[in-house]
C-alpha cells in the first residue's frame, strides 16, 4: 500500500490545486467548501427552459482547479470535481436517465475531452450511464475565439485584464455563435443531463439542449463545474409561498 501511495503522489500531486494545501487534492475545504450554499437549480440565461446546476461562479479557487485539470494535464482532477458535482446533484434529487457531454474537436491534433472527464465523474456519482450522444460542433471554437479577442483588446489597451471572465457577456455580439452539435442517435423520450466544464454565456449549452430535444429527449438539464455570471438566469422557484426571490448567480 505504501508503494501505491508513493506512485499515486508521483503521478498526481496530493496538494490542493488552488492554494497548495498539502494532502488536499483536488481542492481543500477552504478553497471549495464541502457544503456550499447549493448547486442550483438556476435557469440558463441563454435558454430559460434549461435548468442549470454548478459548483459555483467560475473564479478564484474553482477556476484554478479547473485550469489545472485542463492545462496542467490533471484530467483526474476534472473527474474528481465531477464526482463532487454529481454528489451534490444526487443530494438535490436531480432526475435523469443518462449523462452526456459537450464534445469538442481536437486542437492541434490533441484531444480535448475535458467535458467528458467531468461527465464521467458526474455519471459515476449518480450511477447513470455515460452516453456519447453529441458529435463536435463545426465552425469556430467559440471559447478559443473569445480568448483571442480578449487578449487582443487587452494588448491594445482597449480593455483591462479580466482573468475570471465575468465581463465576457458584455461583448458576446463580437464573436459569432458556433453551430449546435449534431446528435448521433434518435432518442425515445427520456431525461438527459448535459455536462460541460465551464459555462460562460450558456450559449453552447442552450444549442446542445435544443439539438437533444429535437432528437427526441423529453427533458434536458445542464451541469457544469463553474459558470460566469452571464450564464445565470433567475433561480427556479420552489413551490409554495416560500419560493426563492429571483437573483443572478449563486449566493
Amino acid at each position: 500500500m505504501a508503494i501505491l501511495a508513493a506512485l499515486s503522489g508521483f503521478l498526481r500531486p496530493p496538494d490542493c490545486l488552488a492554494c497548495g494545501a498539502v494532502g488536499a487534492w483536488p481542492c481543500c475545504s477552504v478553497c471549495l467548501p464541502p457544503e456550499p450554499a447549493g448547486p442550483g437549480p438556476w435557469r440558463l440565461a441563454a435558454d430559460p427552459s434549461v435548468t442549470l446546476w454548478t459548483l459555483g461562479l467560475y473564479g478564484d479557487a474553482l477556476r484554478a482547479a479547473v485550469l489545472a485539470g485542463k492545462l496542467r494535464g490533471q484530467a483526474a482532477a476534472l473527474a474528481a470535481l465531477g464526482r463532487r458535482l454529481g454528489a451534490l446533484l444526487l443530494a438535490a434529487g436531480v432526475g435523469a436517465d443518462l449523462v452526456t457531454w459537450i464534445a469538442a474537436r481536437p486542437a492541434r491534433g490533441l484531444p480535448r475531452d475535458h467535458a467528458r472527464q467531468v461527465a464521467s465523474g458526474v455519471a459515476a456519482a449518480l450511477d447513470l450511464p455515460l452516453v456519447d450522444l453529441l458529435a463536435p460542433a463545426s465552425g469556430r471554437d467559440l471559447g478559443r475565439a473569445r480568448s483571442r479577442s480578449r487578449s487582443a483588446r487587452v494588448a491594445d489597451g482597449a480593455a483591462p485584464a479580466d482573468p475570471i471572465g465575468f465581463r465576457e457577456r458584455n461583448r458576446i455580439d463580437t464573436v459569432p455563435a458556433r453551430p449546435p452539435p449534431r446528435v448521433r442517435y434518435r432518442l425515445n423520450g427520456g431525461r438527459v443531463l448535459l455536462v460541460d466544464d465551464v459555462a460562460t454565456t450558456g450559449g453552447t449549452l442552450a444549442g446542445a439542449a435544443t439539438a437533444l430535444r429535437r432528437a427526441g429527449a423529453r427533458q434536458v438539464e445542464a451541469a457544469v463545474l463553474g459558470a460566469s455570471s452571464g450564464a445565470f438566469g433567475p433561480p427556479v422557484p420552489e413551490p409554495g409561498p416560500l419560493a426563492r426571490s429571483p437573483r443572478r448567480g449563486p449566493p
